[in-house]
């Protein structure tokens, strides 16, 4: 029977390659999509993490990893009583701006920074040009600059605001943007206020001494540990589960549709050759074995095919576009595979059934 199925393919070449190049399309839509999730989460909580804070404190009432809002909330008074807590290194606020991105696709950031402070914490180093030092100057990251094409030098708008990118610091670290921290502040008209707190521990292994202390100081304030922010990232989007549901779902109807097209056809062109296997004694049983192992083979093929042109999508964007993190995860290679198969075997069933209800005298006189 794996022989037929094989054959069946092979007769007909363009639907079959058609057919596979199909059910790919729905593979590479989940494993780009996911991907690219994972990798934009990923990748922003491995810049937050080189900020070099071990814990994070925001205002009262903010949910999930991500920007908490853009009107800074939180009063600078009390970051004096923070750097007086016993574990404490250094203490440096921001304030974190959403911004639309260039796509109109979601946003980025621009933060603002106290950078003497910041750099300190961090590590970063400016590697070109200088430190900001004007209210309308910026410094960018290697990475904003090389797939934005900003210079030394170049006029930015952000928020109807003109800036001039005066230096290029080096490694990522937070918001890829950064402006002087009462910039922001004049900007947002918050004066005295920031966005969060980054708190240094002066060293790693007291991080869960200094966060009880500052729970005991500050009982209504949100503080996080940094190493938290991937798992918080993920569950403070909660649209993202959905519509990666709605991705596998759209995967499977591209599947369901494709694959019972093709069967259904081939069916029809070969209702003598299904006539001419009934009279000589197959069984529905077989009739329906067979169509379904060309449905689920067809269905596999494009499976492999769709991971094989996942990969060739990911090496494109990686080196053409500004996206530098796809992170494939081997359970949605499992989970491609499954929903193709479930496609493959559900679009067919309905072929499948016609041609087990030919009549073989009817069928031996199809033309």
């Amino acid at each position: 029977m794996q022989s037929l199925a094989w054959a069946n393919l092979q007769h007909r070449p363009a639907r079959s390659l058609a057919t596979v190049f199909g059910v790919a399309v729905g593979t590479v839509l989940v494993l780009l999509t996911t991907g690219l999730a994972r990798g934009i989460i990923a990748e922003r909580a491995e810049r937050e993490a080189r900020v070099g804070a071990h814990v994070m404190v925001r205002p009262p009432g903010s949910f999930g990893g991500g920007v908490v809002s853009n009107q800074p909330a939180y009063p600078l008074d009390k970051i004096p009583r923070m750097a007086a807590i016993p574990g404490v290194r250094a203490v440096v606020p921001a304030i974190q701006y959403a911004l639309p991105s260039d796509s109109g696709i979601g946003f980025r950031l621009l933060e603002g920074v106290p950078w003497p402070d910041y750099a300190a914490m961090s590590g970063v180093q400016i590697v070109a040009g200088r430190a900001p030092q004007g209210p309308d100057e910026i410094v960018i990251d290697q990475e904003q600059a090389r797939s934005r094409g900003f210079e030394l030098g170049a006029r930015v708008t952000l928020s109807k605001h003109a800036f001039t990118v005066v230096g290029i610091y080096a490694p990522p670290s937070g918001a890829r943007i950064k402006a002087p921290l009462e910039t922001l502040q004049s900007m947002l008209e918050a004066p005295g206020r920031c966005s969060l707190v980054f708190v240094q521990c002066q060293a790693a292994g007291e991080q869960e001494a200094v966060y009880q202390r500052l729970r005991e100081a500050f009982p209504t304030d949100q503080i996080i540990f940094m190493r938290d922010l991937p798992s918080l990232y993920a569950g403070g989007l909660p649209a993202l589960d959905t519509f990666l549901r709605v991705v596998v779902g759209l995967s499977l109807i591209i599947s369901l549709l494709i694959v019972s097209l093709a069967m259904y056809t081939s069916v029809i062109e070969r209702t003598r050759e299904i006539g001419i296997l009934k009279s000589l004694g197959a069984t529905n049983t077989f009739i329906l074995l067979a169509i379904e192992q060309e449905a689920l083979l067809l269905s596999s093929l494009g499976a492999v095919l769709g991971i094989g042109l996942a990969y060739l999508g990911r090496w494109w964007i990686v080196s053409f576009t500004a996206f530098r993190a796809i992170e494939f995860d081997p359970v949605w290679f499992a989970t491609v595979a499954v929903v193709a198969l479930i496609g493959g075997g559900g679009g067919a069933l309905y072929p499948a059934w016609r041609a087990m209800r030919l009549d073989p005298v009817e069928a031996l006189r199809y033309e």
